[in-house]
């Protein structure tokens, strides 16, 4: 006889499901975003736009405080392919960005889609 979960098993696993549906990354082309709070936004490069290339040799990340339109250039990646920009799909001012990139770009390609973040906005 097969042994059934409990209802408070079948409840977790309905609201974790429900919870990781909500708080899943938007895709916007090859840029993944995700809303922190109050017009916070976290940006990085999804799963599909790090496919084509095999070495990251250089990530350009824009100047904290910097404002960016939507369609501006948020990061440029040189690899083996050549500078590849990435637009963003927003407006806004940027808050922070990820310094450990400059250090090891390589790391876009290795991450999981969610540690590889780019930047995090204010938006308008």
């Amino acid at each position: 006889m097969a042994k059934q979960e409990s209802a408070w098993k079948q409840m977790i696993h309905f609201y974790r499901h429900d919870y990781e549906e909500q708080h899943a990354p938007m895709l916007y082309g090859d840029v993944w975003l995700k809303t922190k709070s109050h017009q916070r936004l976290i940006l990085g490069l999804s799963d599909q736009g790090r496919q084509p290339y095999t070495t990251v040799s250089q990530v350009t990340l824009p100047t904290i405080g910097s404002h960016l339109n939507s369609g501006d250039v948020l990061v440029t990646l040189l690899t083996d392919q050549g500078p590849q920009p990435l637009s963003t799909p927003f407006s806004g001012t940027v808050q922070k960005v990820n310094d450990t990139l400059q250090v090891s770009p390589q790391q876009l390609l290795t991450l999981k889609q969610n540690d590889n973040w780019l930047v995090q906005l204010k938006a308008d």
